[in-house]
């Protein structure tokens, strides 16, 4: 939007001055018309120029963008090729979702080998699939105010609605996965029989010690002290193992276990019933009888890991995660404020024709440069959701932008702009990952750390045609490039705190992994203007409505959307 004032008298009363006859001044009408329609020029077209608000005006510009995206440019997925399109929850679906995933699962597929003696086990949830689309609507709502006809000052606001559509499911065709839920969690009869199997199996290890002991101290106490000597000390270091991996996996009446534990029937099930068997028959060969064949091993769960269970695992405390539930999330609220001051270095136009685009004839340039505050005011990504995205970075940065306006003819006019934006450190609350497809960190993992998001460049190309009073058609290219973030700070992680068997450490460098990317995009628009029919008494309103619609070609180095974008805007020009 834009207003500006105009020196000239009606006509009526400039005839009536220089005291010219009828036919001088209806020569003189397109004369004095001309200077009108180049102030007002019929179509300015997409994109950002070199213009500025002429000395006293305002111009108000109102637009809205909706950027979809459902895929993205990855980098290190396994079994694809960096830079190759990929769905966008491709790191929440997996078709052995565990360990990798979860942080967490680590120290529980570990134990789980132990038990088993299998030391290739590899601990799922099952297959699973994460379908993620969003849609990102962005209203920015800009002022600008001349201060002399070669500076002016703008101010924006942005208005933004992200919604996050999500579909969630985990064992819908066939179930792969190797552990479920451990009923011992909730179950009373579970844990009861967890404790009966842990406290058999240590009565007989208890027995088979005193039977050692005596061989040891008197060989001839017993006529089998000969094999008890030999093989007494393997079982009962094996039933001690055995019976301590059972409490503190599968919990008893005095232990919580863990949260998930193997599946019945998978093959690390019947490895620890295996197990159970083999120390019965063990004890049984010494006259023990402790452990009686109805235990048959620990509870086992029987129903495979759900959606709804694996957001209830996500969300309850009691399991660690402590994070949102997984599911649509729709955030609004105000991005990130620009402030930004914009000079006009040259114009071979002339300051007298501040609005004008183009020449009937020839080569003119017009070249502004700017500088832009930018501040942090959006929300950023929430730490205990995992589906969330912010209104914006929420950090102050400071932006530098270069604007070339090439105007040829009547037909043709094209402007570059560079932008290249300093990011400004500050601190966030953020869950420190190992890498970056553990999409489900522990809550022990959130710390506040120090981030320094890239520094990014952006080159945008935009060639414009003018098809008449009405119209022009434009394309627009544009490249982006961010540079790596930094993120500081180590932290200690006690077991009181993780649950873990050992002290954690957390580096928060590891997220800055796969932070740096290229983009570029390709956009068509065209502009339906009034100007001209309103410099002419045609038209009641001087408007410009524009429509510009832009998606990602290509993208490198990391997580980059491949975005399609819908962008309308609305300028209005009240002349002062």
């Amino acid at each position: 939007f834009r207003a500006h004032r105009s020196g000239m008298l009606p006509l009526s009363e400039r005839c009536q001055l220089m005291q010219l006859r009828v036919p001088s001044c209806a020569r003189l009408v397109p004369l004095l018309l001309v200077p009108v329609l180049l102030q007002a020029q019929p179509v300015r077209g997409v994109g950002d120029d070199a213009l500025t608000a002429p000395r006293g005006s305002i111009r108000v510009q109102v637009s809205t963008s909706i950027s979809d995206f459902s895929r993205r440019y990855g980098k290190g997925t396994p079994g694809r090729a960096d830079g190759s399109v990929e769905p966008l929850g491709i790191d929440f679906s997996s078709d052995s979702l565990g360990a990798t995933q979860f942080s967490g699962l680590g120290p529980v597929e570990s134990a789980i080998r132990t038990l088993t003696g299998n030391s290739a086990f590899r601990l799922s949830l099952g297959r699973s699939n994460l379908v993620s689309t969003v849609r990102r609507q962005v209203t920015p709502i800009a002022l600008e105010a001349g201060l002399t006809n070669w500076l002016s000052l703008g101010v924006v606001v942005p208005i933004v609605s992200v919604r996050n559509q999500v579909s969630l499911n985990i064992n819908g065709d066939t179930t792969v996965g190797t552990v479920s839920f451990n009923p011992a969690r909730g179950d009373s009869a579970a844990a009861n029989a967890n404790a009966l199997l842990v406290s058999q199996i240590t009565t007989a290890r208890t027995q088979l010690q005193a039977l050692l002991t005596g061989c040891t101290s008197n060989p001839s106490s017993n006529p089998s002290c000969a094999s008890i000597l030999a093989s007494a000390p393997t079982i009962t270091a094996s039933a001690t193992a055995f019976s301590s991996g059972i409490a503190t996996i599968y919990g008893t009446t005095t232990s919580n276990g863990a949260a998930f534990v193997p599946l019945a029937g998978s093959a690390a099930d019947s490895a620890i019933r295996n197990r159970v068997q083999t120390l019965r028959t063990q004890f049984e060969s010494f006259g023990i009888t402790a452990l009686p064949a109805t235990s048959t091993g620990p509870a086992r769960p029987s129903a495979v890991v759900t959606p709804d269970g694996l957001r209830r695992y996500v969300s309850d405390s009691a399991f660690g995660l402590n994070a949102a539930s997984i599911g649509t999330i729709t955030r609004q609220g105000i991005g990130d404020i620009e402030v930004a001051v914009k000079l006009r270095l040259f114009d071979t136009f002339g300051t007298r024709r501040d609005t004008m685009r183009f020449q009937p004839r020839g080569l003119n340039i017009r070249q502004s440069i700017a500088g832009v505050y930018r501040l942090g005011t959006s929300t950023v990504d929430s730490p205990d959701d995992y589906m969330d995205y912010g209104t914006g970075d929420g950090q102050n940065d400071i932006e530098l932008r270069s604007f070339t306006d090439l105007v040829y003819g009547k037909r043709f006019f094209g402007s570059i702009v560079a932008r290249y934006t300093l990011q400004q450190p500050d601190q966030q609350i953020l869950r420190i990952t190992d890498s970056p497809d553990q999409v489900f960190p522990a809550a022990y993992r959130r710390r506040l750390v120090d981030r320094d998001l890239g520094d990014q460049l952006e080159l945008e190309i935009t060639p414009r045609w003018v098809l008449n009073d009405h119209f022009s058609f434009g394309v627009q290219y544009l490249f982006r490039r961010r540079g790596e973030d930094r993120y500081t700070g180590t932290f200690t992680v006690p077991t009181t705190e993780s649950g873990l068997p050992a002290a954690l450490d957390l580096d928060a460098r590891t997220l800055a992994l796969e932070t740096s990317g290229t983009e570029q995009r390709l956009g068509f628009g065209i502009t339906f203007s009034s100007l001209a029919a309103h410099a002419r008494g045609k038209a009641r309103l001087p408007v410009e409505i524009q429509y510009l619609n832009t998606h990602t070609l290509a993208g490198s180095g990391g997580a980059v959307p491949q975005l399609s974008i819908h962008q309308v805007q609305i300028r209005y020009y009240p002349r002062r």
